[in-house]
Order: C-alpha cells, then sequence, then structure tokens
C-alpha cells in the first residue's frame, strides 16, 4: 500500500517541479531553485530505500493506524483536534452563538425552551444547555446534533433539565 502513495507523491512533486521550473525567472535564482527542487525530487525518490536499508526504523505510517496507536487513541486525538479548530470560532461572539445554537435547537421536535450557555475559559471548553423538557433520548439527540454544527465533541456538551 505504501507504493502507491510513494508513487501518487512523486508524480505530483515531478509535476509541481515543472510547473514551477517554467514559472521562475531565468538567472541565478533560477539556478538556485532548481538546485533546491532537483535535491526536493531526489529525496522522494529515495525514500523507499531509507525502509529497505532501515528495517529496525520505528517510524510512525502516515498513511493508516500503526501498531503504536490504537484506535481509540486516535480518535481522541482526533476529537481534541476538532475542538481545538472549533475554540476561536465560538469564543469570537459566544452571545450570538448561544443564540443562534438556541434557535436551532428550538427548531427541533419535543423542545418548548431551551438556553445555551458557553464556559470557554483557558482550561475547560463545555457547552451548557438546559431543555425544557428533559428526556435522555432527546439529550443524547442534542449532543449529537449541536456537536457536528460547532465541531465540537458530543462529550464537551452537557445537557441538563431547564430550570425556571
Amino acid at each position: 500500500m505504501y507504493w502507491k502513495e510513494w508513487l501518487q507523491t512523486l508524480l505530483s512533486l515531478v509535476i509541481l517541479v515543472g510547473v514551477a521550473e517554467m514559472l521562475l525567472p531565468s538567472g541565478r535564482l533560477a539556478k538556485f531553485s532548481q538546485l533546491v527542487l532537483g535535491l526536493a525530487l531526489m529525496l522522494a525518490v529515495l525514500q523507499p530505500l531509507t525502509l529497505l536499508f532501515n528495517a529496525d526504523l520505528n517510524s510512525p505510517d502516515l498513511f493508516g493506524p500503526s501498531a503504536l496507536w490504537s484506535v481509540p487513541d486516535l480518535e481522541e486525538l482526533a476529537a481534541e483536534i476538532r475542538l481545538a479548530a472549533a475554540l476561536p470560532f465560538l469564543r469570537q461572539d459566544q452571545e450570538e452563538r448561544s443564540r443562534q445554537m438556541e434557535q436551532a435547537l428550538l427548531g427541533l421536535d419535543l423542545v418548548e425552551d431551551v438556553q445555551v450557555d458557553m464556559g470557554l475559559g483557558a482550561s475547560d471548553a463545555c457547552i451548557y444547555v438546559s431543555i425544557q423538557p428533559y428526556t435522555l433520548e432527546l439529550a443524547e439527540q442534542i449532543q449529537q446534533a449541536l456537536g457536528s454544527m460547532v465541531s465540537v465533541p458530543p462529550r464537551e456538551i452537557s445537557v441538563q433539565r431547564l430550570q425556571k
């Protein structure tokens, strides 16, 4: 499987080098850039040889899960990356984002009243949702819907009964 990705990388690099050489001006800068592009191409060609000569090399496979990573670890890492990407968006205008989430959740069946608060401090990043009426199934549905809407893992969304 590695060979397919290697060939794809090699072909795309050859095309990129060709386009770059056509766009570069002539002169000393062109010679230097051709040297750099040629070295990059040479490294890409020789990459599989390093794997053959270094059989004990413990490098992670970037094209699929390796023995070093378990599936739950990868899912946890992906959730942390999604959360880190969503935080600046959520912190930008918390009141407006809360209002938008409330409007979206009021569109769900069975939700009569909803209140959304965001606790986006330095350490925690949690969205608190209070709904009326509260059922466990509705709470799970809201966690999934809101999590996919704002790219936050569902475990970072707390759903509880609305206290009046």
